[in-house]
Formats: C-alpha cells, structure tokens, sequence
C-alpha cells in the first residue's frame, strides 16, 4: 500500500472513529434529556457541541450548511438515547415511583459539585452566590404555594404535554438546568414517558411544540445572556435545581425496608452520577486529542 492510500484509509477510519463518536455523545445527550438531575445542556457543553447547537438553533439558514455534519450525526443519537432510555425509566416509575425517584436525587447530588465548580469557573464575587438563595427561597416558595395553596389536579393532555416540551427545551438551551424534577412535581413526568416509550404522537407532537417553540424564540437571548453574565445564570440555575429537588424527596415510607431501599437507590444514583461525569469526561479528553494537529 503507498502512502497515499495509507493516508486515505487513515483519513477515513479518523471520520468514521469520529462519526460514531458523536452518535455516542448524542446518546448520552438524549439519556441525560431523561433523567433528573442531568442536564442536557451541560452535557452539550461538555462535549462542545452547545455554541454549535445555539449558532444553528438562532440562526438556521446561516449556520445549518456549516454544522450539519456535527449536528445530524449528534442529532440521531440524542434521538436513540432519548427514546431508547423513556421506556426503561417508564417501567421503574410505574414498579416503585419512590425508588425511583430516590435514584434520580442521587443524580441530581452527584452531579452537583461539577455543577458548583462549573459555575464558578468566572468566581464568585457579588451578585452570584446572594442570587442563588434568592432563586432557591423564591422557586421552593412558588413550588410550596402550588402544592398547598391552590387546589390543582393535574390531568395530561395536549397543553400540559406541551408544558413539558418547554421544560425539556429549557433543559436543552439553558446549561445546568435540569426540567426532569419540575415535571416529576406535577406528576408528569411518568405520563410524558409512557407516551414517549409507545410513540404516541398525542405526546410526541406536543412535546416538540412545545420544544421547538422554546428553543427557538429563547435560544439566542440565553446564549448571550451566559456569555455575559455566566456566573450569574449559572447560580441562578442551581438555587432552581435545589428547589426542585427538596420538593421531590419522598416524605412518606411505608416501614423500614422502604427507607433502606430509597437509601440504597440514592446512593446507587450518586455512583451512577460520578460514572457518568467521568465517561463524559474521557469522551471530551479524546475529542480534544484528536483535534490537535500532529
């Protein structure tokens, strides 16, 4: 073989390693879409992909030609790893909704000291730290007064499915933001994945409406808005997170078993969390490595 056709096949197994490396990005993407506590966008982050999404989310006509070969690719594993995942969270809800629910805290607290040292990258000076109590005591009090202050039964339909697509567009547009808790709190979340698992489309439609809608009109303002005041958003973010995680822990156990089986389900997602946080890792070391020049 001469050097040309060396380099050749070198070239196209380097496209190939590459192509199936943003399918896997995208499939941990889609995963992180469904499960609380992981946040899609920071998932975006991590593996360089958000500026890339932003820039053709705001502007498709311009930036589609210049992306698509990192989007499409991305794109289809976010899709695999989004469905592929709803069935499976679907049937542990539906086994124990309290276990389950416990694993998905445990996600949310082992993600949460990169989200806290990811937002302090820029520091912490001023307004940061004061504006994430004040998310924090403000969300936990709006979720408080729609628990016990207003009578409100929540039945799916078309507006509500398209409630929970803005939350996963937000989830997608805004780093650090994970909508997966929220949804659990208006006893939508398991609906929403019963629907997604089956392909029903009288879920499907209204959650990319209500996606599409949100990352449209908010993507451009967000990303501006982070590039400006990144410290700022990003603890803003995490007194939210914080809300709607205190709200989602289990009150009520049926006896001692019950509460050493939700132990053991936290900590089983705080593993999960450190082992997803170190793959993602890894994925980002090497797409770094291969982008330097030899």
């Amino acid at each position: 073989m001469d050097e040309r056709s060396e380099k050749k096949e070198k070239t196209s197994r380097g496209e190939k390693s590459r192509l199936l490396l943003l399918i896997l990005q995208g499939i941990i993407i889609g995963i992180g879409g469904i499960l609380p506590g992981i946040s899609g966008g920071v998932l975006c982050v991590i593996f360089g992909l958000y500026q890339p999404v932003i820039e053709v989310l705001s502007n498709p006509v311009a930036n589609l030609k210049r992306y698509w070969r990192l989007i499409l690719p991305a794109g289809i594993g976010v899709g695999l790893g989004f469905l592929g995942c709803a069935g499976l969270v679907s049937t542990f809800m539906e086994k124990n909704s309290q276990a389950a629910v416990c694993v998905f805290i445990g996600l949310i607290v082992g993600m949460l000291p990169d989200l806290w040292k990811d937002a302090g990258r820029e520091g912490r000076r001023g307004a940061p730290i004061p504006a994430m109590i004040l998310s924090f005591l403000l969300f936990t009090g709006l979720l408080l007064f729609l628990r016990t202050g207003i009578s409100m039964e929540i039945t799916p339909n078309f507006g509500w499915y398209v409630f929970c697509g803005i939350a996963w567009g937000l989830s997608i547009v805004v780093p650090g933001l994970s909508s997966s808790s929220m949804l659990i709190f208006f006893g939508l979340y398991q609906p929403m994945l019963e629907g997604m698992a089956r392909l029903d489309f009288a879920v499907l439609i209204p959650l990319g409406l209500g996606a599409c809608l949100i990352v449209f009109t908010l993507s451009k303002a967000v990303s501006r808005f982070f590039a400006k005041h990144y410290a700022l958003a990003s603890h803003i973010i995490l007194g939210i997170v914080l809300a709607t995680t205190v709200m989602i822990i289990p009150a009520n156990f049926s006896g001692s078993s019950a509460i050493l089986l939700c132990l053991g389900c936290l900590a089983a997602g705080i593993v999960a969390a450190a082992g997803i946080n170190r793959l993602c890792s890894r994925i980002a070391a090497q797409q770094m490595r291969e982008s330097q020049p030899e």
